[in-house]
């Protein structure tokens, strides 16, 4: 017999030695409240989501397969919730990976919804991180990535889902994402969100995509200037600084401007992050990096 979570974890004591289970509701040591709510119903209550971590953080897998179990049906629900979506996030942490697939079954029927969910986007960066190899996984992703993928990047939320992708996702979910930013590079690396994405794609330049939006912002372009005297802007130049194939295109770019990088407050601010601030005319680390050494 599967025994139920309240089973299968410590039980406490009051003052006068007699047992509690830690999940009922007393008015005192010796009088019981009304019978503890349904798993499904408690676990979207803070109280009741607590007891939910504890039980599943001290009786592992086996405890975590039974809450998952009796939350069948309601998925969704508590996934969207603040206190169920934790819940599920370390019940994907601790289950096998295909024994997931139970939450990304439900999870299916809201995937135009649960990316930009403050709580559902936080269990699907946990499910890539943990079971992105699963075929029921990427068929989550799939349909999560049908809608408008710019909408996405350009979410609260839904960025960091993105942005999770760019670590942790299939190839062909991380072409989407890159392939979506194609639309307007400039406006996305301005973004407050987007910007997050763009980095990470630039950064680790996961497929052939993420490349190809490099060179957007090189090759003679004088809007990289810009971009660096931009609040969010920069943090793209940034990586493409930090990146030593990009590096000598992005320096002379930013060199060729002249001052004007070095008088904007966040220009200033990414030159002596990159140790290319000069006191007066160009840095020697610029010189050595345009000259190729």
């Amino acid at each position: 017999r599967r025994r139920a979570w309240t089973e299968m974890i410590p039980t406490s004591t009051c003052a006068n030695d007699e047992v509690i289970v830690p999940q009922a509701r007393t008015d005192g040591c010796g009088s019981s409240a009304a019978p503890v709510a349904p798993v499904c119903e408690r676990v979207c209550l803070e109280d009741g989501a607590q007891d939910l971590r504890r039980a599943i953080a001290a009786g592992g897998r086996a405890v975590a397969l039974n809450v998952l179990e009796e939350l069948a049906g309601h998925i969704c629900q508590v996934a969207m919730s603040l206190h169920g979506g934790p819940v599920l996030e370390d019940i994907v942490g601790i289950v096998a990976a295909g024994e997931a697939a139970p939450i990304t079954r439900e999870l299916l029927s809201q995937a135009d919804r649960i990316g930009t969910n403050a709580h559902s986007a936080a269990v699907l960066c946990r499910l890539l991180e943990h079971a992105s190899n699963e075929a029921h996984v990427e068929a989550l992703f799939d349909a999560v990535l049908a809608g408008d993928v710019a909408v996405l990047c350009c979410h609260k939320f839904g960025y960091e889902v993105a942005v999770s992708i760019m670590s942790n996702g299939a190839a062909r979910h991380q072409r989407a994402v890159a392939v979506a930013m194609f639309a307007d590079e400039q406006r996305f690396a301005r973004h407050r969100f987007a910007s997050a994405v763009m980095v990470h794609a630039l950064l680790f330049h996961p497929v052939a995509e993420c490349d190809e939006l490099a060179s957007r912002f090189l090759l003679g372009n004088p809007s990289l200037a810009a971009l660096a005297c931009h609040k969010f802007g920069r943090a793209v130049v940034r990586s493409l600084l930090d990146d030593a194939r990009f590096k000598p295109q992005a320096v002379g770019l930013l060199v060729a401007a002249g001052k004007k990088v070095a008088k904007d407050k966040f220009g200033r601010v990414l030159l002596e992050e990159a140790g290319l601030a000069p006191e007066g005319g160009v840095s020697a680390a610029a010189s050595l990096v345009i000259a190729g050494a």
